[in-house]
């Protein structure tokens, strides 16, 4: 079984997670057995698995050893359970005694969600948390509220998992130890990365095939570190490796991290070209590198030809999370100078904030919008699951970032015929788009050029035209076909080693 490694897929799913989705039905067409591994339990992961059509193919640490039915129980018998006290005056969901409040009963659509018990001081002494109206894990608190225990619960209602915490810094809880019941014994673990590494290599000594990938390298290179039975293990990157995007740049810390396991790794895979030759540049890289695209267009959409009359005139997008790295400023910056002259031009933004710094460059993009008065043609769309309508609709998709590990909006754009105008960055974008011929490469961070270049395609656009129908050809490499015949030639590989 070959094992994709993250740490949540959560309901805003990012490109990360949504890359080992598709790698996944990539395996299945190759009747290759695989699975996802989420090492961060959450109690509604199952309804976001259920949505992406993925629920029998995730595995999550807690809910390996939980065992909890996927059958829902009958919320009224378990409310009548949760207020049977005789000494409790119920009120709808809350239950008193002394006219003092002691059980109260939240709600999540027609379940129970969590239930908090109160002594009769008011305090809150315990807090147990249900999925599917089955209890899943409680948590304990001191006389000032905070967490001193979680303990989870199996199907049986029997404690396997105890997490204890202290006060730290600022009276936050600090995690001290985890206590886990598993083959009639109690296991001890200091931290979480202990823990996953029990579970991962309990997974490698029930299945001697297992191939470990690991999509979230600041989870799981210190777990691989700390494994100490034998396997396949590779890592995954999907960014630059270095803080320049350039091959003698300085690397990031985790990717030091990555050097630093030597022949502890099997190998490391990059979406482009580019960046393995770079990667294999580094004398501190001894192992193999291999270059796979992270993503893929299905056949059909490239088969499929949306009429480039379909298209609204002026309209850019950006897909982008609003981080740093994304330089939004620039691209927006520019298009308030073309509104200038291009009244018509309109730009969308579609990407969810991220909470880096408290929000800070969320905010700082909003308040750059509302000072030059132009959120009647710059608008923050958010996350959108689904971009097709976006992508056959826009006139040109813009990166601005300092560097990507793909771009898998620029892929997606591309395989929707929309053309790109992007920075000339480490890695992605130049591999992706034939400059002048199905987009435009620009120096990095000339805004002057962007903004000529964007007044120059929207201005005549038969060239926009011409890209639009130059792109499917360009874009077979990266076909469902082709990247599942990379990962068959990359698997054939790595099993005749």
């Amino acid at each position: 079984m070959h094992y994709f490694i993250t740490s949540r897929i959560d309901k805003l799913t990012s490109a990360i997670e949504l890359a080992e989705i598709k790698r996944l039905k990539i395996f299945k067409s190759l009747q290759i057995p695989a699975k996802i591994i989420t090492l961060v339990y959450s109690r509604y992961q199952q309804h976001v698995w259920r949505e992406l059509g993925i629920e029998h193919d995730v595995i999550n640490p807690i809910a390996y050893f939980q065992k909890l039915s996927d059958h829902k129980n009958s919320t009224a018998e378990l409310r009548k359970e949760l207020l049977s006290g005789d000494q409790l005056v119920i009120q709808e969901n809350r239950g008193f005694i002394n006219d003092r409040l002691r059980i109260e009963i939240n709600m999540y659509g027609d379940e129970i969600d969590y239930v908090t018990y109160f002594d009769r001081w008011g305090f809150t002494d315990r807090r147990d948390f249900y999925v599917n109206n089955q209890l899943s894990f409680s948590e304990y608190f001191d006389d000032k509220g905070k967490l001193i225990t979680r303990t989870y619960f199996d199907y049986q209602g029997i404690a396997f998992l105890t997490y204890h915490y202290r006060g730290g810094p600022g009276n936050v809880p600090v995690l001290t130890l985890i206590q886990l019941r598993h083959s009639n014994s109690w296991i001890q673990f200091d931290q979480e990365v202990n823990f996953w590494a029990y579970f991962l290599t309990l997974i490698v000594k029930q299945d001697s095939a297992a191939v470990l990938y690991s999509d979230r390298e600041d989870y799981v290179v210190p777990i691989f570190k700390l494994m100490n039975i034998s396997a396949k293990k590779f890592v995954i990157l999907h960014s630059a490796f270095t803080q320049n995007a350039q091959a003698d740049g300085e690397p990031f810390p985790y990717i030091k991290k990555i050097f630093e396991l030597g022949n502890q790794l099997s190998g490391i895979i990059v979406s482009t070209s580019h960046e393995a030759i770079d990667l294999k540049k580094r004398p501190e890289v001894k192992i193999p590198c291999y270059a796979i695209p992270v993503s893929f267009l299905p056949d059909s959409l490239l088969e499929k030809q949306v009429p480039f009359e379909s298209r609204i005139p002026g309209q850019l997008i950006a897909v982008a999370r609003l981080t740093p790295v994304k330089q939004l400023d620039q691209l927006i910056n520019a298009v308030i100078l073309l509104h200038q002259k291009l009244p018509f031009i309109d730009l969308k933004i579609y990407g969810y904030d991220d909470d880096w710094q408290n929000y800070e460059t969320s905010t700082a993009l909003h308040h750059l919008v509302k000072n030059a008065d132009a959120a009647n043609y710059i608008h923050f769309c958010g996350y959108l699951k689904d971009l097709t309508q976006v992508y056959q609709s826009a006139d040109i998709e813009v990166v601005t970032s300092a560097y990507e590990g793909f771009s898998m909006a620029t892929l997606e754009a591309l395989g929707h015929g929309c053309p790109v105008v992007s920075y000339d960055i480490n890695y992605g974008p130049n591999e992706l788009i034939k400059n002048n011929k199905t987009g435009n490469l620009i120096p990095v961070g000339d805004t002057w050029s962007l903004q000529r270049t964007l007044s120059n395609l929207l201005t005549h656009r038969e060239i926009l035209k011409r890209y639009n129908q130059n792109i499917s050809k360009t874009m077979l490499p990266y076909s469902q076909t082709s990247v599942a015949k990379d990962w068959s030639t990359f698997i054939s590989q790595i099993n005749a080693d």
